[in-house]
This record gives C-alpha cells, structure tokens and sequence, in this order.
C-alpha cells in the first residue's frame, strides 16, 4: 500500500494524509497481461520477497496490513474513509514510456476511431477515458500510469480528436450517430480488437460517466477502476453546470449574466440553455450566430474550469475574473460553419441537451451491482462536477469503492489530482502483482 501526501482532506474534513484502504483486487484476479507476470504465478513467499525488497518497503507493508484490517471490519455498502498516517512527498506525472502502437479502427457510421498504446506491452492492460464530451486525448495522460507496469490505451472518442467520421465535410454531422452508447459500444469494439480479456478502466470528467455507463453493460470485463472529477449526468448536476438558477450561476452571477443574457426569459433548465446554443451553433436561430454560440459557451466552461468554489476570495475577484465573452451579433449569409477547433463545444452541447442519454439515476443504479476495486479522486473546490458527486457513487458501490476528496478544483493537472490518480493506479498495479 502506500500512504497519500498532504495536503488532503479526507471524508471528516480533517487535511491529515490518507491512506487507500485494500481492495478486492485479488479476490477477482489478475490479467494474463499483467506485468512481471512471471513473478505472479510464483510461490506466494517468491511473490512477496520481491514485493517487500523492490516496491513497498517494510513500512508499506505495516500500513497494507493495517488497511486489511480496516476492510475486515468494514460493513456492507459503506465506503471507506481514511485515517490520519505518515506524510510522503507528493506525487508527479511518471515519466513518458514507449509507444507500443497507434492505429485506427472502423466501428460503423462512418467512423473510425484512433488509438496508441503505451508503456509495456505485456504489462496490465489500462484505457484511459478522455473528458468533455470531445476533448479527445493526449500523451500525457499515459504518464498517469507507469510504464514499467502498464499496458495504457489511449483513444479519441468518436466525432473528436482524430476520429471523425470519414469524409465528413462539416463539423456538426460529428453529432450525428453520436450518443454514450455508441461510445460504449465502440469502446468494448477497441477491447476485443486489441485483445484484452479485462482491463483498468480509468478516465476524469466526461470520461467518469462513460467509464461507468461502459461497466454497466461489460461488469465482467473491468479489473478496476480509477476515476477523477466524477458527473453522473443527472438533471441536478446539470443545474449546477449551466442551469439559470443552478448552483455555478450562483457562484459567478456577473459571468453567467454575460453568457446566458441573450436567453429568452421561459428558458431556464440546463437542458433547455443547452438546446439552445446547439440551436445556434449548427446556424438554426436567428438571432446568434454559430460562432458566438460556441464562442460562448467555451468561455463559460474554462472560466468554471479554473473557479474554486471554496475560495475565500471568490465574491472580491470574481469580477476581475469573467471571461471576455463576445457579444451576441446578428448572423451573416452564409452561416459560419463549426470547425474542428469548436468540436468540444458543440459535442458537449449536444450530450448536455440529451442529458447524457441516460436516465437520471440510472449510473447509481447499475452502480450497485459493481463488484471491482473503484478508486474515486474528487477536488473538493470543483465548479463543474460537485464533490456530491462522488460521494453519492461511493455510497452506491459500498465496501469496493474508496473515496478521497483533494484540495483541487476540476482539472486532472491539479498536482494534488496528479498525486491522487497516480498514487491509485500504482496501488491497482501492485494489489495485482502481489495478489495473482
């Protein structure tokens, strides 16, 4: 086990260091691809010398058996909470590993999708779900893994990134065919085409929610999971978002008031603000154009982006903060068209306007059924995706999942998320290496 940094604050509040309690990695298995797999199907004494000498140390292996006897004690559907221990320095990105492939697969609709794989190949097979929906991917979210340990998959989600839909001529047909279950579906197509038998599902944001909506139809084949900045597509996490009377409205009126001020009166609820500027976005309201739309609603997102709720200071800076968000402008013949750089905009539009697709409860329901170690690293300052969030998620899954609340905001390269998040996907490489 090892044991978090500081600064933390845990589920008490308290901001002494944590630890991640033991999980049920072992009770399910290791993959054949796990890495050092030699080691794996050894002696047990073989596999704990090796562990003892060249990963954990004495000391980590005094706190692992305290955190089982944490987990023994540990009743149904309670999450565990974390205690007060020794603090270690803080985290960072591991180093860039190799890049084992890249490539494209077709997976209907036109669409193909592109994909690298880094880090080891023989090592524990881990995809990484990118935010948004359609911010696509980047390299450096392999380095949330260790190379030496993992087999990382990284890929761009259908309509963003570098998989467009083949031939398109306009940015606005990406959301056509374009829904969570397709992603899902195309997501459990790239597993079998690369073929993994089951895998670390990770992602942040956007990618919590496909991540879960993916476990819900292919439980049996998710190893783990390490998720960051949980949103569960629910009405009142969409309120909150960009809601006229929802909680981030609130936080920030004056920068709402510039982003929303061009919305008719009877168009309040998220989902409705939503419809609205995808309305405008694809050149089907009058009254704004395209490019105003977007240019709009991709300033609200980056300034709750860098908002942190819990900052004393909020109510004196927010006005020195607002974004300069462009003036509502009567659209010119003929209609700008959405580029490849508005692409995130409009598919986040799109999935905010269909609330995700999904039902309102239905993640937390399927949640319930999870049987696999689920890790949650949350910012407690996040203006986009509240810390309730995970909370509600923990308590859904129970005695599997284990939840930390950081001092960050939202995004993923917050040092103390980066801390979190590598420290979890270390802990479900080593449970698999010494529990196989």
């Amino acid at each position: 086990m090892f044991v978090a940094p500081a600064p933390w604050v845990n589920l008490a509040g308290s901001t002494s260091a944590p630890t991640w309690g033991r999980s049920e990695l072992g009770q399910r298995g290791c993959s054949s691809h796990c890495d050092l797999g030699r080691h794996c199907f050894g002696s047990r004494e073989t596999t704990f010398s090796l562990w003892r000498s060249c990963v954990l140390g004495a000391t980590a292996l005094a706190v692992r058996e305290r955190s089982r006897a944490r987990q023994r004690s540990t009743k149904p559907k309670s999450y565990r909470k974390f205690q007060a221990s020794v603090k270690v320095e803080k985290r960072s990105l591991h180093k860039s590993g190799d890049v084992l492939s890249t490539g494209t697969l077709p997976v209907g609709d036109g669409f193909e999708l592109y994909y690298e794989e880094h880090g080891h190949a023989d090592g524990i097979p881990a995809v990484f779900l990118h935010g948004g929906p359609g911010a696509g991917c980047s390299r450096r979210m392999a380095q949330l893994f260790d190379p030496a340990k993992y087999r990382i998959i990284l890929f761009d989600q259908r309509g963003c990134g570098k998989s467009t839909r083949k031939d398109s001529s306009s940015a606005e047909e990406q959301i056509d065919d374009n829904t969570t279950w397709h992603l899902v579906s195309d997501l459990e197509a790239l597993r079998e085409h690369l073929k993994i038998d089951r895998w670390v599902v990770a992602g942040g944001s956007w990618g919590t929610c496909l991540a879960l909506a993916y476990a819900s139809k292919f439980r049996e084949r998710v190893l783990a999971m390490a998720l960051r900045a949980v949103f569960l597509f629910r009405s009142q996490e969409l309120e909150f978002f960009c809601g006229r009377s929802g909680g981030a409205s609130q936080l920030a009126p004056s920068a709402w008031q510039s982003f929303g001020s061009w919305l008719p009166p009877e168009i309040s609820s998220a989902r409705a603000v939503a419809a609205a500027f995808r309305r405008a976005a694809l050149g089907q309201d009058a009254s704004m154009s395209p490019s105003d739309a977007l240019g709009k609603w991709r300033a609200w997102e980056n300034f709750l982006f860098s908002l942190r709720e819990r900052n004393p200071q909020l109510a004196e800076c927010e006005a020195a903060s607002v974004p300069a968000l462009p003036e509502v402008s009567t659209p010119k013949s003929p209609w700008p068209k959405a580029t490849k750089f508005n692409i995130q905009a409009l598919l986040t539009l799109h999935y905010v306007a269909e609330r995700g697709f999904l039902n309102d409860a239905e993640l937390l329901d399927c949640a319930k059924h999870f049987d696999f170690p689920l890790k949650l690293i949350h910012g407690q300052c996040d203006c986009i995706c509240p810390a309730e969030n995970a909370r509600d998620l923990a308590s859904a899954v129970g005695q599997h999942a284990e939840l930390l609340l950081t001092n960050a905001g939202h995004s993923q390269w917050d040092t103390d998320n980066i801390d979190a998040f590598v420290r979890a996907t270390d802990e479900i490489a080593s449970e698999c290496l010494v529990t196989c």
